[in-house]
C-alpha cells in the first residue's frame, strides 16, 4: 500500500498547530496582568478566540483520515474515552461551564495526535515534532541571551532560564523532552542528524540554565534508554549485564530513599517536601476523600473561584496553580474512574511499546517518550492535559501504536546501507541484527 502524499500545506498547518499547543511565546505577549500567582500565566480572551480556527483544522485533518482515525479510536477506546468523560464531567462539575469549555479542548487535543498517527508514518511525525522543537529551542536560547528579562526569572528563582514559557521547570521539561527526541533521529535519521545535534545541543544547554533537576533527571532517562538500546543490540549477553546492573542499580536507588532520602534529594536539590509539594499533596488526598469515584469536574477544582482550591491554599499558605502532580490531579478532576481509566490506557501503550521495540526503532521512542511522561507526570499535571502538545504526542504514540497491530512489522524509511550501526550482526541474535538495519516506515507499507 502506497503511503498518503501529503502536501507542504498540510504540515504547515500542523506544525504551527503544534507549535500552539506547546503554549509558549503568545500566552505570556497576550497575557493580561498576572494574578500574582507564580508559574500561572492568566487566561486571554484572545488567544482562547485563536485557538478556534486551529481546532477547526483538527478538525478538517480528521474528516482526510476518517477511516483510520476510526480505527485508532477502536483499537485504543480507553484514550478516547478519558477525554469524553472530561466533558460529561460538566454534569457533577463545581463549575460547569469551565470543566465543559476545557473538555471540549482536552478532547480535540486528543483529537490532534490521533489525527497525527492516522496521517503520518513515525518518521514524518517524528521530524514534525522535532522542527517544532528546534524553533521552540532556538527561540527560547535566543531570548535568554537577547531579552533576559522577559526570558530568564528574576523573583522566585533567580537566574534561572524560563524561555517562552512562564517557569523555569516548563522550560526545563520541554527541553528535556525534547532532547530525547532530537538524540533518537540524530541515531536513527543520519539523512539530517547534523540539524538534530544543533538541537540536542541547545535542548541540554536549557535543560542546564533551567536549573530544574527534574529536567536533568528526565534528560538523562531519555538518553539512557537510547544509549541502553543500543548496547542491548550487541548480543545477548550484553542485554543480560544491562539488565542485571540496571535492576541492581535501581534497588540500591530505592533501598537508599527508603532508608535515607534525604541523600537523594540533596544530590538533586531537594528537601524531603520537594519545595512544599508534598504539603500541598496531603491536602489534595483529603480533598479527593470527599468526591474520590468522580472528583470535582475536569479542571474544576482548581478554578480561580473554586471554593475547594481557596481551602487548599490557605492550608498550604501558597497559591498553588495545580497539584504538581499528575496522577492527584487526575484524581481531583475525574475521580478514581479516571485514574483507572488512564491506568488501563498506559499499561496496554507501554505493553504495545516493549513489543514493537522488540521490531523496530520506533518502539524505543515510544519507551523513552513514555518513561519520560510518567517521571515528569510525579511533578507535573500533565495527564490529560488541555492544549498541550505533550498530551498530544501521547495521545500520538498511544494511536499509533494500536494501528501498528494490524500491521505485520513497522521498518525502517531510511535505506538498510544508511542505517547506524549497532555492533556485528554475527554477535547479535538474528531479530536484533533486523532490527538494527530497521528504521521507521509508514504503516501499511510493504
Amino acid at each position: 500500500m502506497m503511503a498518503p502524499r501529503i502536501s507542504r500545506f498540510e504540515l504547515i498547518a500542523a506544525g504551527v498547530t503544534l507549535f500552539m499547543l506547546a503554549e509558549a511565546f503568545l500566552p505570556r505577549l497576550l497575557a493580561p496582568p498576572s494574578s500574582g500567582i507564580p508559574g500561572d500565566v492568566p487566561e486571554s480572551t484572545l488567544l482562547r478566540f485563536m485557538w478556534l480556527p486551529f481546532y477547526g483544522l483538527i478538525g478538517l485533518g480528521l474528516l482526510l483520515v476518517a477511516r483510520q482515525s476510526w480505527r485508532a479510536v477502536l483499537c485504543s477506546p480507553w484514550l478516547l474515552m478519558l477525554a469524553v468523560l472530561a466533558i460529561v464531567s460538566t454534569v457533577w462539575s463545581i463549575d460547569p461551564e469551565l470543566s465543559f469549555r476545557r473538555g471540549i479542548a482536552v478532547l480535540v487535543t486528543t483529537a490532534m495526535g490521533v489525527y497525527m498517527a492516522a496521517r503520518f508514518d513515525w518518521m514524518t511525525a517524528l521530524r514534525l515534532l522535532a522542527v517544532v522543537w528546534l524553533c521552540l529551542m532556538l527561540a527560547s536560547f535566543v531570548a535568554g541571551v537577547a531579552a533576559p528579562g522577559f526570558a530568564v526569572m528574576s523573583e522566585v528563582h533567580p537566574g534561572a532560564w524560563m524561555g517562552g514559557w512562564g517557569e523555569k521547570n516548563a522550560l526545563g521539561g520541554h527541553a528535556a523532552r525534547a532532547s530525547f527526541l532530537f538524540a533518537f533521529l540524530a541515531w536513527r535519521d543520519p539523512d539530517h542528524r547534523r540539524a538534530w545535534l544543533i538541537g540536542l545541543t541547545v535542548a541540554l544547554a536549557l535543560v542546564l540554565l533551567s536549573r530544574s533537576a527534574t529536567s536533568l533527571l528526565g534528560a538523562m532517562l531519555g538518553l539512557g534508554v537510547i544509549v541502553a538500546a543500543w548496547w542491548m543490540l550487541k548480543g545477548r549477553r550484553h542485554a543480560l549485564a544491562l539488565v542485571y546492573v540496571s535492576v541492581a542499580g535501581l534497588g540500591l536507588l530505592v533501598l537508599i530513599y527508603a532508608t535515607a532520602p534525604g541523600i537523594l534529594l540533596g544530590l538533586i536539590g531537594k528537601d524531603e517536601t520537594l519545595t512544599g509539594r508534598t504539603d500541598i499533596w496531603v491536602e489534595l488526598l483529603s480533598a479527593i476523600e470527599q468526591k474520590p469515584t468522580l472528583g470535582y469536574g475536569y479542571l474544576a477544582f482548581w478554578g480561580l473561584d473554586s471554593e475547594p482550591r481557596y481551602w487548599l491554599e490557605k492550608a498550604v499558605a501558597w497559591n498553588a496553580p495545580s497539584g504538581h502532580n499528575g496522577w492527584l490531579d487526575l484524581a481531583i478532576s475525574l475521580g478514581l474512574v479516571g485514574v483507572a481509566i488512564f491506568v488501563i490506557e498506559a499499561v496496554i501503550t507501554v505493553w504495545r511499546s516493549v513489543a514493537l521495540a522488540l521490531r523496530s526503532p520506533a518502539g524505543v521512542f515510544a519507551i523513552g517518550f513514555l518513561a519520560q511522561f510518567m517521571l515528569f507526570a510525579m511533578s507535573e499535571s500533565i495527564i490529560l492535559a488541555q492544549n498541550s502538545i505533550l498530551w498530544a504526542t501521547f495521545a500520538f504514540v498511544s494511536a499509533k501504536l494500536a494501528l501498528g497491530r494490524e500491521v505485520a512489522s513497522v521498518q525502517s524509511q531510511t535505506p538498510q546501507s544508511a542505517a547506524p550501526s549497532v555492533g556485528p550482526a554475527s554477535t547479535a541474535p538474528a531479530s536484533a541484527a533486523r532490527w538494527a538495519s530497521s528504521s521507521i516506515k509508514p504503516t501499511g507499507a510493504p
